[in-house]
């Protein structure tokens, strides 16, 4: 495997925040959109539609693209440089890895602590935690380099046409009647993603108030919580276009870059936050409550049921799928080979970052470890007040993005094949931020929205959804005789199978115990 240079990553992150694109609908949310316009190239034998490459414009928003349009249609309004253009617009293996990257870490990953510490709270804790993450990580390696060859194979039976969504993968092997099911996963899943930013913002901007001095009503969670929604969260929900607030992308980037330093400093021995600083000038402890300070060895390891919080956890950390057909339709030179490195790289590195931040973040609070560990760090602490700066302006961005995923796929569901008016546009942005926005005023605790999306919904598109539609599609090529049944797609069958069982059994089960640990935490 090639090493992937400085700068080259400095040239693919300069691509990535600044190609103009819209964000788009119809394969869920994750931090993706990609430009409008259609390019022809034209070969000895065929004619493909390449659509231009995919950038990440917010942390978490993704595309559910209808894309039904044939070469001739295209070609008609194509320029005679269209072949030129669309190779310069494929996107090379490091630039579609970082955009993977960017889309899978985002203020989920600020979670991952506090499900580490429902395990155990002493150091060792960090080893089943890991496993679990690399573990369930590479499972989504595979889920998401399977939707890949899906899209091949369906690419091969359709007459110039190109999957682009998941979405049409599910129409095309299951049915377009049940298609509203893939709607109602994403627009469940962007909601329950907006919810946790919601809660987010309240906890950043609180802890920010603090900082700045302010005190009573202007620094409680719940006014920062309404304020935020309605000067900053609504009105950008209701902008017609996105394009302006690709630049928050940098924010977004830069954001866990410091916080990644911030934290890692303040986890070293004898940093701000250990015992051995009790005496020093640079100690924040005095400033926390009780309930936020490091605590280490109270409870020790709890039992194996204590793993399900951290999996579902976990499952937002990886949860890009549903724009695994536009990736492998952008990658340069698309091979199953190519593409399988490219889930490699990118999965990996999730992994790793994910990994790094989750243990430095337990490692420093132990068993307190918040749902949101930023709200661990004091509000006098310099540092984690530039995380929380980058952070707040990084997710009203992201909301928006989310809010717009959001009312699409809520659109196609209740509104399909009707014209959206402006009055169809707002009555929605204001059923859904506001449903959203008394919910954050509601619940506190965003590690519990983040376990619960994850054990659902995450549950259902990572692992349930991906094998099913290889099941359906390996057995209707079976019937046909255009696959042969081997040794090796019995077991991969099979394979699936388990897969579709372990999604059920996480939901399921991962809900359900993200509900005790938040409610009842003494059954545990």
């Amino acid at each position: 495997m090639k090493v992937i240079n400085a700068m080259a990553i400095l040239s693919v992150f300069m691509d990535a925040v600044s190609t103009s694109s819209d964000a788009f609908l119809m394969g869920g949310p994750s931090a993706i959109a990609v430009t409008k316009d259609l390019a022809v190239t034209t070969t000895a034998s065929y004619e493909t539609i390449r659509r231009k490459p995919l950038t990440f414009v917010g942390m978490e928003s993704l595309s559910l693209p209808r894309l039904r349009m044939n070469a001739s249609s295209a070609a008609a309004t194509a320029t005679s440089n269209d072949s030129d253009d669309s190779k310069s617009n494929e996107q090379t293996i490091a630039a579609a890895a970082f955009n993977l990257i960017k889309g899978c870490v985002g203020s989920g990953v600020l979670s991952l602590p506090a499900g580490v510490a429902v395990i155990g709270d002493v150091p060792k804790a960090i080893f089943p935690a890991s496993a679990i993450l690399f573990i369930l990580g590479t499972i989504s390696a595979y889920t998401f380099h399977l939707l890949g060859r899906l899209t091949a194979v369906v690419n091969s039976e359709l007459d110039n046409n190109q999957v682009t969504s998941m979405g049409q993968l599910w129409e095309h092997e299951v049915g377009a009647s049940t298609s509203w099911l893939v709607s109602l996963a994403v627009m469940l899943y962007c909601f329950g993603t907006a919810l946790s930013y919601s809660i987010i913002l309240g906890d950043t901007f609180k802890s920010l108030a603090e900082t700045v001095g302010l005190s009573g009503i202007l620094a409680t969670r719940r006014f920062n919580v309404a304020v935020i929604s309605l000067l900053g969260v609504y009105p950008l929900s209701c902008l017609k276009s996105l394009a302006a607030l690709k630049p928050i992308s940098i924010s977004g980037v830069v954001g866990i870059l410091v916080t990644c330093i911030v934290m890692a400093i303040r986890a070293l021995p004898g940093g701000a936050y250990s015992s051995t600083a009790a005496a020093s000038a640079t100690n924040y402890l005095q400033s926390l409550p009780m309930e936020l300070r490091p605590s280490f060895g109270v409870t020790g390891i709890r039992g194996p049921r204590s793993i399900l919080v951290l999996s579902s956890m976990i499952a937002t950390a990886f949860l890009v799928h549903m724009a695994s057909p536009e990736f492998y339709q952008t990658l340069e030179s698309p091979t199953l080979a190519r593409f399988g490195k490219l889930s490699a790289i990118a999965f990996g590195g999730t992994a790793l970052i994910s990994a790094f931040m989750m243990c430095i973040g337990f490692l420093t609070f132990g068993g307190a470890s918040n749902g949101l560990i930023l709200n661990n760090y004091s509000v006098n602490d310099a540092g984690a007040t530039l995380c929380r700066l980058f952070m707040g302006v990084s997710l009203l961005g992201s909301y928006a993005f989310m809010s717009n995923a959001m009312k699409k796929s809520f659109h196609q569901i209740f509104y399909k094949e009707q014209e959206i008016t402006d009055k169809i546009q707002t009555r929605t942005t204001r059923l859904l931020v506001g449903s959203i926005t008394a919910l954050a005023l509601l619940i506190k605790d965003a590690g519990f929205v983040v376990s619960v999306t994850g054990a659902v919904l995450g549950s259902c598109l990572l692992y349930m959804v991906p094998s099913f539609l290889f099941l359906k599609s390996t057995t209707r090529r079976i019937d046909n005789g255009s696959l042969s049944s081997t040794a090796m797609l019995k077991i991969e069958r099979w394979w699936n199978r388990v897969l579709i069982g372990l999604g059920v059994f996480l939901a399921l089960a991962g809900a359900m115990m993200s509900v005790v640990n938040s409610f009842f935490p003494h059954l545990i």
